[in-house]
């Protein structure tokens, strides 16, 4: 159908905005660390390591454990293969998004997602938490490339879609995510508060979005334009 709404594309991030994965991240973590010997990390610590790509995730855990560069390439490789055996066992939708998301669809407005996520597993944790055909284009990252805030990776696999930032909205539950939006040129940011950061952190980080949100029916609220 015709969109008669505003917004004409709406980009999500994918981990703690549309999936609740920090589960099956932190078994992976922990099990590339328990082959190495490090001691394992609390659960309740990831949601500080997350949001910047695996290497990033993996050097935020080690915190003050000083690898060699061999060292850390070997125990990325084992938790990257862990992980890409195990990204699905206990990840799941968050309550309510698929709905948000039929909605938005329904009302024209094309769903694209933007993840850090290596590219292969952001299409199959897709596939596997939502119905099939929901996105016009899931993004994630190619091994050893940019990664978000940088928009180039979502640029390039998007182009053809004649994407309209000025009437786009953004969802994603972190700084990175704020950031991500504004190099995309995109105003309409809107950050969500059930993922892994909350109210605390965004008050302390340098921009702010356009609105908070704090429950998945406000998306629907959004592309009905009631927000």
């Amino acid at each position: 159908m015709k969109n008669s709404y505003f917004y004409q594309n709406f980009i999500f991030d994918l981990d703690g905005t549309l999936v609740d994965s920090i589960g099956d991240i932190a078994d992976a973590v922990n099990h590339a660390f328990s082959v190495f010997g490090l001691p394992a990390r609390e659960l309740i610590e990831f949601p500080s390591f997350i949001g910047d790509g695996s290497v990033i995730l993996l050097k935020r855990a080690l915190k003050d454990i000083k690898l060699s560069d061999e060292q850390f390439h070997a125990l990325f490789d084992v938790y990257y293969h862990y992980y890409m055996q195990h990204f699905v066992v206990k990840t799941r939708a968050y309550s309510g998004i698929q709905e948000a998301l039929l909605t938005a669809k329904e009302n024209g407005i094309r769903l694209f997602v933007y993840s850090n996520k290596p590219d292969e597993i952001a299409k199959i944790v897709i596939e596997h938490c939502f119905i099939k055909n929901l996105f016009e284009r899931v993004v994630g990252i190619p091994l050893n490339s940019r990664v978000k805030p940088d928009p180039e990776p979502f640029l390039t696999a998007t182009i053809g879609y004649d994407i309209d930032y000025t009437r786009t909205a953004y969802f994603g539950d972190s700084g990175t995510d704020i950031l991500t939006a504004k190099n995309l040129g995109i105003e309409n940011i809107f950050s969500v508060l059930w993922g892994y950061k909350d109210i605390n952190f965004f008050n302390e980080f340098a921009f702010k979005p356009k609105r908070f949100i704090t429950e998945t029916s406000e998306i629907q609220k959004i592309a009905n334009r009631l927000l």
